[in-house]
């Protein structure tokens, strides 16, 4: 079954459980009190002050909190506050950090306990699931706990800013323990002029990359050359992630240390996105965080850092900024890596000339073996035994300083965390509805609505295909909402990863004397469990356990009769995964491109 149909039914069926049921689930107010208002002036300092209006009381007369489909009709039975932060500057040329957050002044069991009991904090008065700041649930939340709405916004001006404050039971909450329950939330912040934010890394470059900037503000896309030095480069507190291009060999002259330069988009051979190390906070260990979406806690840091967090609430450093480079399982000097370059788009060319570009058909139809080689391709490496080695390429202008390679599953978990922090879109990433696999498509939303037909409602710069006029860029398929994320992570073609179970081979093409190395690949060891299947321990990083079934999505793990990876495709989203009998060759399979720099 479909995952749109299966949602379609289970709403169906709930609306007559609990038309039967009735009742009162549960009641929202606003503290009122001198020391917790909705109206409050958080900070107050001479040449700055900061202040957010919580739109007043809400009483158990204004609002029946049943499990419902949050819309237009639907309104009677969620919470929807609009919420106005002030911040108010004095002096000329300052810059303040401003903190909000919901205070858990009281919350019953019934509702504690739920996965249903859901709040949103978006920019749009439409819906909760749209433009959204922070998403979540309340399970496991309790009295004196709270929830960063935003931590750091970034204001220069005193313009204020609207927000808005959705509080919901969801329409598949099924329990009546979350009946005539109660709870209690006030509406808290701070703000200060001195960032504690800790700056990612600087994105590392090969000799042939040429970091860009896009320029959407006209008819077309126009991609510009840009100083490294150049503070537009990337913002990733704005969730703008740094690019890079490679070109022609005949053209690179042309854009190389440049700055402000026209790139022809013919010139262009691949684009690629930077993912900053970071160490990430740990929120569960349980086998299955089913329905328990929420923001993941991302901190940056050097590749001299190195977090080893083990429970929750501690940090630790994600696997896929450690490149093993001896294949001994040994954490050694000199094999952090500052960040990895990943495909922007799922690889598209041929095998002899691969290359990673929007708007034409992904390359499928390749075994895993085929599709390892192809990766390397763009480093100049080939695969001898079960060794690689690298003499650079001209081609596409890297040097052996890249090791270039087909996507592991660590890696594609690097970059599903980071779109689900404060620094990517924080919801579900919308779906590329592509029929025939164009890269960048999407569908507008979250389903998309795919058919035999849809080769893609919008382009990965937000034009409508139909006309080729209309222009949406929040209607694009990024991992951060925007033309500077990563594309093709939900929907599109499904994904080989080079994630396999216990070194089976199956239909891969690869042999036992040309399989490669350890470092190129994530080896699980247990077909029940990712708490136990990386040697043992927990596959921190890999979206396995840690956010199983996160917005509905698939959650099939390898085996030894299934003994590969995929990910995203039609049929699932970015942290649905799914194995594959023996990896072989499959129309509707593609693979994505990996960097390593300077380990």
């Amino acid at each position: 079954m479909d995952k749109n149909k299966k949602i379609i039914i289970t709403l169906s069926i709930l609306t007559v459980i609990f038309t039967i049921l009735g009742g009162t689930f549960a009641y929202f107010k606003w503290q009122t009190s001198e020391e917790q208002k909705t109206n409050i002036v958080f900070t107050l300092e001479s040449d700055f002050s900061c202040a957010a209006d919580g739109g007043g009381n809400i009483t158990s007369s204004d609002i029946n909190l049943i499990p419902t489909e949050v819309n237009s009709n639907t309104a009677a039975n969620y919470i929807k506050r609009t919420v106005t932060v002030t911040p108010a500057i004095n002096v000329a040329d300052k810059t303040i950090y401003m903190d909000l957050w919901l205070d858990i002044n009281s919350i019953g069991t019934g509702l504690s306990n739920s996965d249903y009991f859901m709040y949103s904090f978006t920019t749009t008065d439409t819906s909760p699931y749209d433009d959204v700041v922070v998403t979540g649930n309340f399970k496991g939340k309790q009295a004196g706990d709270k929830i960063e709405l935003f931590t750091e916004n970034e204001y220069s001006s005193s313009n204020p800013v609207t927000f808005y404050l959705w509080i919901w039971l969801d329409a598949a909450e099924e329990s009546s323990s979350t009946m005539n329950q109660s709870f209690s939330l006030s509406l808290n912040g701070s703000c200060t002029d001195v960032s504690s934010e800790v700056q990612p890394s600087s994105p590392v470059l090969d000799d042939g990359m040429i970091p860009i900037t896009f320029d959407v503000s006209g008819d077309n896309t126009i991609i510009k050359t840009v100083s490294t030095s150049d503070s537009s480069w990337y913002d990733y507190s704005n969730k703008e992630w740094a690019n890079a291009i490679l070109v022609t060999e005949s053209s690179r002259d042309t854009y190389l240390n440049t700055s402000g330069v026209e790139v022809n988009q013919s010139d262009i051979l691949a684009y690629l996105v930077w993912i900053p190390r970071y160490k990430y906070k740990i929120w569960t260990l349980q086998e299955s965080s089913t329905g328990s979406e929420q923001e993941i806690e991302i901190i940056f840091e050097s590749k001299d850092e190195i977090s080893t967090g083990s429970q929750v609430g501690e940090y630790i450093t994600h696997p896929a900024f450690w490149w093993d480079n001896d294949s001994d399982g040994i954490r050694d000097a000199g094999e952090e890596l500052s960040g990895i370059w990943v495909g922007k788009f799922e690889t598209t060319g041929d095998a002899t000339t691969p290359t990673i570009l929007p708007d034409v058909t992904s390359l499928r139809d390749q075994n895993i073996s085929t599709q390892f080689q192809t990766a390397l391709k763009f480093a100049g490496g080939t695969l001898s035994g079960s060794n690689v080695t690298f003499t650079g390429s001209s081609t596409y202008g890297l040097t052996t300083n890249t090791d270039s390679h087909m996507m592991k599953n660590s890696e594609w978990g690097a970059v599903a965390y980071l779109s689900h922090s404060k620094y990517g879109v924080n919801r579900e990433v919308y779906i590329n509805n592509s029929s025939d696999f164009y890269t960048g498509r999407s569908g507008g939303n979250v389903g998309g609505n795919v058919s035999s037909s849809t080769n893609g409602t919008y382009t990965w710069d937000g034009f409508l295909t139909s006309d080729n006029i209309t222009r949406d860029l929040t209607k694009v398929a990024s991992t951060t909402g925007n033309i500077t994320g990563v594309y093709d992570m939900s929907g599109g073609a499904s994904e080989y990863v080079m994630g396999n179970y216990n070194n089976r081979l199956g239909s891969s093409g690869f042999s036992f004397s040309t399989f490669p190395v350890s470092k190129y690949y994530d080896l699980y060891t247990s077909t029940t469990s990712s708490l136990t299947a990386c040697n043992g321990g927990v596959c921190y990083g890999h979206a396995l356990s840690e956010t199983e079934s996160w917005y509905r999505d698939i959650a099939f793990f390898v085996s030894s009769s299934f003994p590969w990876f995929n990910r995203g495709g039609m049929g699932s989203g970015v942290f649905g995964f799914d194995y594959h009998g023996g990896g072989n060759a499959y129309s509707s399979y593609a693979a994505r491109l990996v960097f390593g720099i300077g380990a």
